[in-house]
Formats: structure tokens, C-alpha cells, sequence
């Protein structure tokens, strides 16, 4: 359900749980010039809570200015946003994921935002290569949020109860098939690892630590055979007990936190982006859970880390009140009093002024510790980001299909990978 809140100074959000109704804003005249300005965000109900804080704090900072919040949960978002753009009635500030962003650019959809540079949006707060992740063919759309890293989420609390210790950092490939395997020995009702088979992200991590993209133009850039060897990986993890079986896999597409094997204590490791252990895993359970470096590909010195905005704030072409819009962006994004609102919910912040606001906080939780350990120490190594397809979010669920038509026996690895590069190509060619 959409949380829809008219905000201004005297309509602050409580808790992301009030539904307010329209105030008067000012004068009559200055109200009708100055919006409603339109702000519309997915996340989970934590997200959406603190999220709804920091715009209702701007909005009590700008009375002259209405503000109406709209968050909407992360898995109805990309459908809820294309039914919007399309119908004309998409919110003046979208915010959209960087595998949606080209798709909404290249359709002319969104403002590019070199026109409001430096003001009201001060692009020089981010350093060169973070602003870069917003670009979509060298112009600028996005202003990220947050900077995501990956990172591999693991359940310290069972590890001790089965008496093993945490593995070392450094691991590749057949280091954690081995180490998920003892774990399924050690407790039958546990197994391993998520399924990462179904993850497409995982496996461009792969091709990143050798230097090498997903992506030729509108074809897949990579063989038949690479993509059987990794189904084939993960349906011998499956059958070690390394990581969990399809039918358990199934029930967690990546975003229903309370549905992942690892919440529900099936599961010790999961690879996640770093912002989400403390966004959506570690607030379903009572156990402990750690933040460690995914395993590399054998022969590589490191797991393949790119960074990636968790998010990024983007101008809707189609607004009437752009200045507006990106006046409540860049404060969102950038000012060190929405840093501390937001703190490291959506991960490490974007632009210097938001991140050392959040590094000067005095009440860091301890998972929010670990999270920002591992993204300093990760985004260190971390390589050039490879480009992403306007198409991607369709390869990603078709990744997804192949490896559970394998994991439930539908056809074999072959004849998966083979249909993976045929449809992935076809999906691309009509993105």
C-alpha cells in the first residue's frame, strides 16, 4: 500500500505511519505556486518510515513549499512507477534503481539535471566517480543516495551453535563449497547458502574480477558454456546441501526479507548488497548476523566488488515544478541534517557532507558498524562499475527461471544455459 502523507511545517511524519490530509500551506497564492512537489521512494517499512522523517523535516524547514510523500514497498515498485510514467502521473522526484534508470533515460522520461547545476543541485559534493554512477550515456539523471557494495551476510549465532568457526576472509569458490557442505553435515536441517544461482548480480561479479562486462552492445557478452558452468555449480551446491533446495529457494525473490532462508534460520550465508543486512535481514531475527567478503573466483584476488547507488533520486520530465523538485533532491541526498535522519539505512551516503554526518553520529548500531566496515574496506577494492542494460531486470529474471527449471529438474544444466544466452539476447535486442 502507498503511504501518501501531505507534509508541511505543521504536518510533520510521525513514524511513517500517519496518514495526513491536505493543510493549508502559506497564502492561498503561494501554496498554488509551489506545488504539491510530489516525492515518491520504495523500500521496506523501516526504509519508508525514516525516509518519511527526513522529507517531512525538509518540508517543516520549507513551508512555502508542499511536499507529499509517497512510499510505496520495494517489490510493488517497479510495476506501481511504470504504470505511473506511463499514465502521466508518475511523482516529480522518482527514485529508481540503477538496473531501471537507462530504460526511463532512454524514453526521455526523465530531466537531465545539468541544468540545475550548482544550484540548486551541488553536483561538486560528490566525488567524480560516485556522481558517475547517476549517468546513463554520459549525461547525468541520477543523484545516488547511497553507495552499495556486495557483500556476503552470514549467521554468526548458528555458526557458534553448530560449533564452527566463521570462515576466513579471502575465500573462493571451492573454499565456500566445501565450508557450506560441512555445514549441512554438521545440522541436516541446515544448509549451506542461498541458492545464488538465481542471482545475476552474482554471477556479473564473476566476470567483474576479470575484467570483463555482461553487456556487448545488445548481446550477452559472455558463452554457453560460462553460464553452464555456474548452473552447474549451484546444482551441485544444491545436492551437497551447500545451499538450499529450490523449493525453499523459491519463496524468496531477493526482496521478502521474513521469506529468506537465512532469517528464517534455514540458510547461514547469503550474498546481499551491504546496505541490506542492516535494511532487511538482521530486524526479522533475534540472532547475530556478520558481514564478510563474498567468495572470488579460483585464480582471482578478489570477489569482483563494484559499486553501485543503492538508489538514485531522479526529475520526472513531465514535471511542473522542477526547481522545486531538485531543491528537495539535492537536500535529501546531500545535507548533513537529512544524513542524520536517514543514517546508514540506505548504507554509506553518497555525497561527503551526508557521509561524515553519518560517521560523526554517536549512537551507530552494532550491525551498522559492521555494515560500514566491510563497505569501506570493500569499496577500496572495488573496480570500475560495468554498465548496465536498460534490459537487465529482465536477463536478472530470466537467470532466475533457468536456475530453478534446473534446480527442480524441469531440463538439464545445457539445455538451461543454452535457453539463458537465446532469450537473454532476444531480451536485450528488444529493450
Amino acid at each position: 500500500m502507498t503511504r501518501k502523507l501531505e507534509l508541511s511545517r505543521r504536518s510533520v511524519l510521525l513514524g511513517g505511519t500517519a496518514a495526513l490530509g491536505a493543510l493549508a500551506l502559506g497564502t492561498a497564492g503561494a501554496r498554488a505556486q509551489t506545488g504539491p512537489v510530489r516525492f515518491g521512494i520504495f523500500g521496506n517499512a523501516e526504509k519508508l518510515e525514516i525516509r518519511g522523517k527526513s522529507v517531512a523535516r525538509y518540508a517543516e524547514l520549507h513551508p512555502d513549499i508542499t511536499v507529499v510523500y509517497e512510499g510505496v514497498p520495494s517489490d510493488a515498485w517497479p510495476d506501481k512507477i511504470a504504470a505511473m510514467v506511463a499514465g502521466g502521473n508518475a511523482p516529480d522526484v522518482i527514485t529508481l534503481s540503477s538496473g531501471d534508470m537507462e530504460q526511463y533515460a532512454t524514453r526521455e522520461a526523465l530531466e537531465p539535471l545539468e541544468n540545475f547545476i550548482p544550484d540548486p543541485i551541488r553536483a561538486d559534493l560528490f566525488d567524480a566517480a560516485v556522481l558517475d554512477l547517476g549517468r546513463v550515456n554520459g549525461t547525468l539523471y541520477g543523484l545516488p543516495i547511497a553507495v552499495s557494495i556486495q557483500g556476503m551476510g552470514y549467521n554468526q549465532s548458528a555458526l557458534e551453535r553448530l560449533g564452527m568457526d566463521a570462515p576466513s576472509e579471502g575465500w573462493n569458490y571451492e573454499d565456500f563449497a566445501l565450508y557450506c557442505a560441512e555445514v549441512h553435515k554438521a545440522d541436516s536441517d541446515i544448509y549451506g547458502s542461498h541458492d545464488g544461482g538465481a542471482r545475476l548480480s552474482d554471477f556479473v561479479m564473476t566476470l567483474v574480477a576479470e575484467g570483463r562486462n555482461m553487456y556487448e552492445g545488445n548481446e550477452l557478452a559472455v558463452s554457453v558454456d560460462e553460464v553452464a558452468a555456474w548452473l552447474e555449480y549451484w546444482n551441485k551446491m544444491r545436492a551437497s546441501g551447500g545451499a538450499v533446495p529450490p523449493d525453499l529457494q523459491a519463496q524468496f525473490t531477493g526482496t521478502e526479507w521474513p521469506n529468506s532462508p537465512l532469517v528464517r534460520g534455514r540458510a547461514i550465508f547469503a550474498n546481499m548488497a551491504s546496505q541490506d543486512l542492516a535494511g532487511g535481514y538482521q530486524a526479522l531475527t533475534s540472532d547475530t548476523l556478520g558481514m564478510m567478503s563474498p567468495p572470488a573466483p579460483v585464480g582471482a584476488d578478489n570477489p569482483g566488488y563494484f559499486p553501485r547507488p543503492t538508489s538514485s533520486l531522479t526529475l520526472n520530465a513531465r514535471s511542473n515544478f522542477k526547481q522545486e523538485a531538485a531543491h528537495l533532491m539535492d537536500w535529501f541526498v546531500s545535507d548533513p541534517e537529512s544524513a542524520s535522519i536517514l543514517g546508514l539505512i540506505s548504507g554509506p551516503p553518497a555525497s561527503r557532507p551526508a557521509l561524515a554526518a553519518v560517521l560523526a553520529l554517536q549512537d551507530i548500531s552494532a550491525v551498522d558498524q559492521k555494515v560500514l566496515r566491510h563497505s569501506q574496506a570493500a569499496l577500496a577494492q572495488a573496480k570500475p562499475a560495468p554498465a548496465v542494460h536498460r534490459g537487465e531486470r529482465a536477463v536478472s529474471d530470466l537467470m532466475r527461471r533457468v536456475n530453478e527449471n534446473v534446480g527442480f529438474g524441469t531440463y538439464g544444466v545445457q539445455a538451461a544455459a543454452e535457453e539463458f544466452i537465446n532469450q537473454g539476447n532476444a531480451l536485450l535486442r528488444r529493450a
